[in-house]
């Protein structure tokens, strides 16, 4: 199997700026143009890439929360919580 690059990681947020670059370059080059010329490409490549990792880490985020809800819920039909020494 072919190593593959985790582009949510961290250490790739570089790449995944590159990729938005060329996309912003290619689809809407008057945009890039004007954000070149006022000094905001940066800034809008950053908050860009910022924006897409959230739209990706809240549903992972809410998964895990669901499978945490579901797999660590435990009940024991026999266990009287009132005599619990906690």
């Amino acid at each position: 199997m072919k190593n593959m690059i985790d582009l949510t990681d961290e250490s790739q947020k570089e790449n995944r700026i590159a990729m938005i670059r060329k996309a912003l370059q290619e689809k809407a080059p008057r945009t890039y143009r004007e954000l070149e010329e006022s000094g905001n490409l940066q800034q809008f490549l950053e908050g860009r890439d910022a924006e897409m990792m959230l739209s990706f880490n809240e549903p992972k985020n809410k998964a895990w929360e669901d499978a945490l809800a579901r797999f660590l819920d435990f009940f024991d039909p026999t266990y009287d919580e009132t005599s619990s020494p906690m």
